[in-house]
C-alpha cells in the first residue's frame, strides 16, 4: 500500500488533534463551571461547596442556593476578592471541612443525610470543629455562609420576587391629601 503526501498530512493532522484533546478526556474529576485565576478547585471540592451552600439555603417551593449557583459565586468571590493568605486559609478550611464531615458521619458531606448535615453544621457553627471559630475551618464556614447569603440576596429571583427593588426616586403621588392636617381657608 502506497501513501501519498495528501493522505500522510491528513493522518498527521488527525493524530495531532487527537493528542491535543487527550488530556481533557483523562481528567478524573469534573471542573467547576467558572474560570478561576488564583484557586485550584477539583470537581469533588466544587461538589462539596455546592452541597454546603444548598444545606445553608435549601430549596422548597422557592429556589435555593443550588438553583442560583451560589457555590460558583462563592468561588469567584474568593478567587477575585480575597488576599492570597485568605485564599490559602479558605482552601485549607475546605479540606478540613471535608475531613470533619468524613470523621463525624463516616461519609462525605454530599452523601450524608439531612440530619447528619444539620448536626455537622451546628457543630461547626458552635466552634466545635478543629481550631474553633478562629481556625481555618471557622474561617471557611463563615466565609461560605456570608458569601452564600450575599449571592442569594443579590440574585435575580430574590430581587424580583421576594424583595422587589424599586429605583431610588420611587413613585410620585401628586394628588394625595395629607391626613391629620387642617385645611387652610
Amino acid at each position: 500500500m502506497t501513501i501519498n503526501r495528501r493522505v500522510a498530512i491528513r493522518r498527521l493532522a488527525i493524530l495531532s488533534v487527537g493528542t491535543a484533546f487527550l488530556p481533557s478526556c483523562l481528567q478524573h474529576g469534573a471542573r467547576p463551571a467558572v474560570t478561576l485565576k488564583n484557586l485550584t478547585v477539583n470537581g469533588d471540592q466544587a461538589k462539596l461547596l455546592e452541597e454546603l451552600t444548598a444545606a445553608l439555603i435549601p430549596s422548597d417551593e422557592t429556589p435555593g442556593a443550588r438553583e442560583i449557583s451560589a457555590h460558583l459565586f462563592v468561588l469567584k468571590m474568593v478567587d477575585d476578592c480575597m488576599s492570597k493568605a485568605d485564599q490559602e486559609k479558605f482552601m485549607k478550611g475546605l479540606s478540613a471541612f471535608d475531613a470533619v464531615s468524613g470523621a463525624s458521619s463516616g461519609k462525605a458531606f454530599a452523601e450524608a443525610s439531612a440530619e447528619q448535615r444539620a448536626a455537622l453544621l451546628a457543630a461547626v457553627e458552635g466552634g466545635k470543629g478543629p481550631g474553633g471559630k478562629d481556625g481555618e475551618l471557622g474561617f471557611f464556614y463563615t466565609a461560605v455562609k456570608r458569601l452564600t447569603i450575599q449571592a442569594y440576596t443579590s440574585s435575580q429571583f430574590y430581587l424580583t420576587k421576594v424583595q422587589v427593588y424599586e429605583l431610588v426616586p420611587g413613585r410620585f403621588h401628586g394628588c394625595v391629601p395629607v391626613k391629620g392636617q387642617p385645611v387652610a381657608a
